[in-house]
């Protein structure tokens, strides 16, 4: 595998095929967003194995990183790290730049993380998709960042972005959660319609077979089997339980066994490390699951 300095002009179709591939293939951004104006002016780093793309991504000369993609039959080979470094050294010894920043996809946290970015706490939605901004200050020895940890960050976070909630679950969900209590009082809103946020937990859950969510609504309603959540639980009925209780009054997400997310009409509040808060939502939860009532909804699509 090699990575090599690319320019627009002359390795565009090799780095226009991993970009449609990952991008507008696998994820569906419009090909109209994908392509713009800075393509022409920025460096690229190009991933090759042989002479067949594998991975890319591009740097403004405003340190500004950004089309990190990975062929899917590469993944898993440290390529993405690769092209990072190498994007950090021709910033800092060719440019003399000396901080990068990105706006990542939260379901990509945790590889940035990994590679020593640290957050800002807010998020953003981008070809409709959930972003986080990151940054990195290069030549610097730092601890990893430990905001957005669970068991670690104790901040508590009022934010309003309608998309906070997918993506402090898509994060919550790459480090070490040991399972999801669920009060979901509205089944409308976003974060159960997003999906990436169902990608990202059925990874989660597929990595341990120790992993459980448990969901608990108000009410079923004609045609609530057409719903995501439904249909994804269906997909994953060993490990994903929704029950009905009519007490459920509230959108609260208890990450076991550490902290919550706390969806509200105009914001979200989250703390990732509030154990006395996590346990006291969980006793409720549990005293609810005892008596509540199987989906009749479900009963009838396991049929």
């Amino acid at each position: 595998m090699q990575i090599e300095l690319a320019n627009w002009t002359v390795h565009k179709d090799a780095l226009r095929a991993v970009r449609r591939r990952v991008f507008i293939d696998e994820q569906g951004v419009p090909e109209a967003l994908e392509w713009d104006s800075d393509d022409a002016s920025a460096v690229h780093f190009l991933a090759r194995d042989g002479k067949r793309p594998a991975g890319c991504l591009r740097l403004l000369s405003n340190g500004t990183l950004g089309r990190m993609a990975v062929m899917p039959e590469y993944r898993g080979q440290h390529i993405g790290s690769q092209l990072l470094r190498s994007a950090e050294q021709h910033y800092l010894n060719e440019m003399r730049g000396r901080s990068l920043r990105a706006n990542v996809q939260t379901q990509a946290y945790y590889f940035y993380w990994q590679n020593g970015y640290s957050p800002e706490p807010d998020f953003n939605v981008d070809a409709g998709i959930t972003h986080i901004r990151m940054s990195k200050v290069l030549g610097r020895t730092l601890s990893p960042s430990e905001q957005f940890i669970p068991g670690k960050d104790s901040q508590r976070y009022v934010l309003n972005s309608p998309c906070a909630a997918n993506g402090l679950l898509q994060i919550a969900t790459q480090f070490s959660v040991a399972g999801l209590a669920v009060h979901c009082a509205d089944l409308q809103l976003p974060v159960w319609r997003d999906r990436d946020t169902y990608t990202r937990l059925t990874a989660w859950l597929r990595a341990s077979r120790r992993r459980t969510m448990q969901i608990l609504i108000p009410s079923e309603y004609a045609g609530i089997a057409d719903h995501p959540l439904l249909q994804w639980q269906q997909r994953l009925s060993s490990r994903v339980q929704i029950q009905v209780h009519s007490s459920v009054n509230q959108n609260l997400i208890v990450l076991k066994p550490h902290g919550y997310i706390d969806i509200q009409r105009d914001q979200t509040i989250a703390c990732f490390t509030d154990r006395a808060r996590a346990a006291k939502e969980l006793e409720l939860f549990k005293e609810l699951l005892r008596s509540s009532q199987m989906l009749r909804e479900g009963r009838r699509l396991r049929l």
